[in-house]
């Protein structure tokens, strides 16, 4: 990006430049004019002046500072409106930090293994209950992450199941099921999110999903690995909404 700036056109001459340069000469002739009447005719120019050009000097300094602040307004926002088009969303991501925009542990649904006690249909009326997005994050007793299911696998999944010649009672299934019947689900749930420290920021968080296919998602954990308890959760969808410029 070229750190030559383009030249701000000049807006056209308006009516409150003519107004302000009208005013500004006629006071000043006014001025010239009042001290000539008075020289001529021999009346004492101090006491008419000193009662007079207060009352001008104000008028002048009003119309004046109205019109010297309107352009040092004018151009401060053009200043900060190019600033702004100038930050990427690279940029951006790099001033805030992902603990700052986190959705804690306390905010977040989420199931814990086994496996075998998840029950699929009774975890997406929950989901739908409280209202919680679409993923589920599945963690151990020790608060490690190990998946982030989302709701579609399981609707499909559901689905499938229900369309069999011999449908099973689907209130039954499992996550553990899931897995079971679909061998390289598993691997594909432990690789679709990342870790990072409780310092990174939202481009570290970015930059790391980006790093990993089909992630979009990470964990927050005070060292940034997966072997310890998460602080909180970030998404793709947050990433997407900070970045904007």
């Amino acid at each position: 990006m070229s750190d030559t700036q383009p030249e701000q056109p000049k807006e056209p001459f308006a009516i409150r430049d003519y107004i302000a340069v009208s005013i500004t000469l006629v006071s000043i002739l006014g001025v010239l004019a009042l001290a000539w009447v008075c020289i001529h005719l021999g009346k004492d120019p101090q006491t008419i002046l000193s009662t007079v050009l207060p009352l001008i000097g104000t008028w002048v300094g009003t119309v004046l500072a109205f019109y010297f602040s309107k352009e040092s307004l004018d151009a401060a926002t053009r200043s900060v409106a190019s600033i702004a088009k100038q930050l990427t969303p690279s940029d951006k991501l790099k001033q805030i930090l992902a603990k700052d925009k986190v959705i804690t542990k306390d905010q977040m649904f989420f199931k814990t293994t086994p496996e075998s006690s998840i029950k699929l249909l009774e975890t997406l009326d929950e989901l739908e209950q409280k209202k919680k997005g679409d993923r589920i994050p599945v963690l151990d007793a020790q608060d490690q992450p190990k998946y982030v299911v989302h709701r579609s696998t399981i609707d499909q999944y559901l689905t499938a199941k229900a369309r069999t010649a011999s449908p099973p009672d689907l209130k039954t299934l499992t996550l553990q099921n899931l897995l079971d019947d679909y061998a390289d689900l598993k691997t594909k749930l432990q690789s679709s999110f990342v870790t990072l420290n409780e310092s990174a920021t939202l481009q570290d968080v970015k930059a790391a999903m980006d790093a990993v296919a089909d992630a979009q998602d990470a964990f927050l954990a005070k060292n940034g690995t997966p072997n310890e308890p998460i602080i909180g959760w970030i998404t793709n969808n947050i990433i997407a909404d900070n970045s904007r410029v």
